[in-house]
């Protein structure tokens, strides 16, 4: 069962200017070319350094999205420093790491809750490396049938910078998102995590500023 804490602004207060904010980011999507077409879509959303807010942006756009009547799951490949379970107060699942790893079917990794059309697959734990856990075909696999069941799937990762992660999931999904915060990020750094992921053959959707006034 999903408990939403209080990261999850788009849900407690939606007249507030913040949530406008998630919806305005969410109209700006929608109408981006990689969103057109059939099929559900697949974003990546990732930072250069840690601590830039990419997890709560990603949960409350996800939120965003729900109110505008599409089916949304987000997916916590962040098996480092995990965050969307603290999100979303999940508790009893096995999930990424027990799929890839072969431990469990993807229908038996995801959580539903009391927000409808919304699932969530946290990360879960392994002993094994990120880098091959999410190298692993059975990423594609998952993903594509996602693409099958969902509108949007909104996928988590850690700072691309420090590490491959972002880097290895990056080519399977239809664009990435870049998450900066106001004061924080440095120009350098981003610069140097568009080039990154420019090398893998990516499309980079946008940079989401984050704690703007």
């Amino acid at each position: 069962m999903l408990r939403l804490n209080n990261s999850l602004i788009t849900d407690i207060n939606p007249s507030s200017h913040i949530s406008e904010s998630f919806r305005s980011l969410r109209t700006y999507i929608r109408q981006l070319a990689v969103m057109q077409g059939t099929g559900g879509k697949v974003l990546l959303f990732t930072s250069a350094e840690g601590g830039e807010g990419k997890t709560t942006m990603l949960s409350n756009l996800a939120v965003s999205f729900v109110q505008d009547g599409k089916k949304v799951a987000v997916v916590d490949c962040n098996l480092r420093h995990p965050g969307l379970h603290t999100v979303f107060g999940i508790e009893g699942s096995e999930g990424l790491a027990a799929y890839l790893s072969g431990q469990e079917e993807s229908d038996k990794i995801s959580v539903l809750g009391t927000l409808a059309n919304l699932s969530v697959i946290p990360a879960g734990r392994s002993h094994v490396s990120p880098p091959d856990l999410l190298g692993n075909a059975k990423m594609t696999i998952l993903l594509n049938e996602l693409r099958a069941s969902y509108d949007l799937v909104l996928l988590d990762s850690p700072p691309a910078i420090e590490y491959s992660d972002a880097r290895i999931l990056a080519p399977l999904v239809d664009g990435v998102i870049l998450v900066a915060r106001q004061g924080k990020s440095k120009r350098e750094s981003l610069r140097k995590v568009k080039s990154l992921l420019e090398q893998t053959g990516s499309k980079i959707l946008g940079i989401a500023m984050n704690q703007t006034k």
